[in-house]
């Protein structure tokens, strides 16, 4: 009887500890979960974050190099303006002359 009351508590003991074993790893696992979720969530609005930065940095980009092709593009203009009108001037001049 003693021998019998004796396994009969070890394979209780044996039992709580499982159960409790396994209560801790599920525990555990669920915080693990819950973690890693908000890991995922975290980088995905820092990677969205980074897509939105670089897209702004893209159009002011290139929006600065219209500018300065509309710059050069004036320049120009007014650069071909001035010869042209002293082609005509210096062209007056001649015809004048003659």
């Amino acid at each position: 009887m003693e021998l019998t009351s004796f396994v009969l508590g070890v394979c209780a003991v044996i039992v709580i500890m499982m159960i409790v074993g396994t209560s801790v790893n599920y525990m555990a696992i669920k915080t693990l979960k819950k973690d890693f979720d908000n890991l995922n969530v975290s980088s995905s609005h820092e990677f969205e974050d980074i897509y939105r930065r670089r897209e702004i940095t893209d159009q002011e980009v290139y929006s600065r190099i219209d500018e300065v092709q509309q710059e050069g593009f004036r320049y120009t203009d007014s650069r071909v303006d001035k010869v042209i009108n002293e082609l005509e001037r210096i062209k007056r001049n001649y015809i004048k002359e003659y």
